[in-house]
């Protein structure tokens, strides 16, 4: 009964390690193309997210400067709904931000989360 859990302990994946999509074999995480079947298993998922965050960006880049600015003085959360931050914005509406600080921060906040949309999309 021993011998037989470790057999089935040694087909177990490690760490590092997962199951191959076609014929079931332990083989390592970074394997593109599993060693006993030979079928591509990784998935190259990094070209779509890269591509969704730069759409991401684009949109926020694209905003004109002065219609943010403006809508982040007078009414606050409408400068973070502009720029694509509905969390922020709603977070801002609910804490009755727009009354406090709110005319100060969010315009120097949508500003520097543009320049640093502007910023990341050069570097790509």
């Amino acid at each position: 009964m021993l011998i037989f859990q470790e057999n089935i302990m040694a087909n177990e994946p490690g760490p590092n390690e997962v199951y191959c999509s076609s014929c079931g074999e332990v083989i390592k995480k970074e394997a593109e193309v599993c060693p006993e079947c030979g079928v591509k298993n990784k998935v190259n998922e990094s070209s779509s997210t890269s591509d969704a965050r730069k759409y991401e960006l684009e949109k926020i880049v694209n905003k004109d400067k002065t219609n943010v600015l403006l809508l982040s003085i007078f009414v606050t959360p409408l400068g973070y709904y502009w720029i694509g931050k509905t969390g922020l914005a709603l977070l801002n509406f609910f804490t009755f931000n727009y009354f406090l600080l709110g005319p100060i921060v969010v315009p120097l906040h949508t500003n520097k989360i543009m320049k640093d949309a502007k910023k990341e999309l050069e570097n790509m």
